[in-house]
């Protein structure tokens, strides 16, 4: 499919749904190593989904890019400041799922009330202990030196609003990662994910994009480590050796420049929706941040037109999803 033919909506519906199809996918083996995913599903790791109580269940990542979305969609039309302090809400929103809110929180928004998100589903220490302390970290103002992928994994929605530049959809990715994410790599990933979606919705070749990231992290304060992780997924995507061997040297994805390494290898290397999502899951780390990620890329880069129906259908936050997308194309 030309990118030219690939409209806006079916990108946005690409990202928002791969990445919560990529999150369920991995999510069933985030916590085991290779070896274990294998002796589970076999020598080729998990090739698909796999089914709860007849649904895919998402975990923190697609729950906190859900509370992302609907903070975004509310502060659209006032201020960058707006649109942070909402979102900055919504996260307090999404601790109230998480644990008994304080007496006397009012939450701002809708989606905490829908008991489909009231689940823990690994959420990270970092994410629920800045949020416990308001989220109010800044690039400038850190919270806490936490270089975990928490940041990165949810921060994909600002990256669809087409109104912002490149820069502008950078700055406000790591401004939302580092409400709860200090180290400048935990926000800078972030930012480098917001600002490769923002790209691909213009119909961008993410090795393009990638070219167009590099100068901006060049930039950023201490965004040598992102650099070279974005440099080294370049040099892999040229190698001929496994892809379970490129994905052993980005990393393993707990942190946010390896998250975001191998879930753009993923996308890069594979010639599938289906294929990214095998390649970004099966390793020793953090297979459903990996394979979100790759899945909100390739669904972003590719349209809603590669992902598989009937996954997109037994996603146990489907009705959810697609409201706030509906809710976000009528807010721009």
């Amino acid at each position: 499919m030309n990118a030219e033919t690939i409209d806006f909506e079916s990108r946005v519906r690409g990202c928002l749904f791969g990445g919560a199809i990529g999150d369920a996918f991995g999510y069933k083996v985030e916590f085991k190593s290779l070896s274990s995913i294998r002796a589970s599903y076999g020598e080729g790791g998990i090739q698909e989904p796999k089914e709860t109580d007849g649904q895919f269940v998402v975990s923190d990542d697609t729950q906190m890019t859900m509370f992302t979305l609907e903070g975004l969609i509310r502060g659209l039309g006032g201020t960058e400041e707006t649109i942070l302090e909402e979102i900055r809400l919504a996260y307090i929103d999404w601790l109230s799922t998480q644990s008994p809110p304080e007496i006397g929180w009012q939450s701002r928004g809708e989606i905490c009330n829908d008991k489909r998100l009231w689940f823990l589903r690994a959420p990270g220490n970092t994410c629920l202990s800045a949020t416990r302390a308001g989220a109010h970290g800044t690039p400038t103002d850190r919270i806490n030196d936490s270089k975990g992928c928490g940041g990165v994994m949810r921060s994909a929605p600002l990256g669809l609003v087409t109104s912002w530049s490149e820069r502008e959809a950078f700055d406000m990715g790591c401004r939302i990662a580092a409400m709860t994410h200090g180290h400048s790599t935990g926000y800078l990933s972030a930012g480098a994910l917001s600002c490769l979606i923002r790209l691909l919705l213009d119909g961008e070749h993410p090795r393009d994009a990638i070219g167009q990231i590099l100068p901006l992290l060049g930039e950023s304060y201490r965004g040598e480590e992102t650099i070279v992780a974005l440099l080294k997924v370049l040099e892999l995507t040229r190698s001929e050796q496994d892809a379970t061997g490129c994905v052993r040297e980005l990393g393993e994805g707990w942190v946010g420049e390896e998250a975001l390494a191998i879930g753009i290898y993923a996308a890069l290397r594979a010639s599938s929706f289906e294929e990214a999502l095998i390649i970004a899951a099966n390793h020793d780390g953090d297979s459903d941040s990996t394979a979100s990620i790759a899945g909100q890329i390739y669904g972003a880069w590719h349209g809603d037109s590669v992902l598989p129906s009937p996954w997109i259908e037994k996603l146990d936050i489907v009705e959810v999803m697609e409201k706030l997308v509906v809710e976000f194309i009528n807010a721009l």
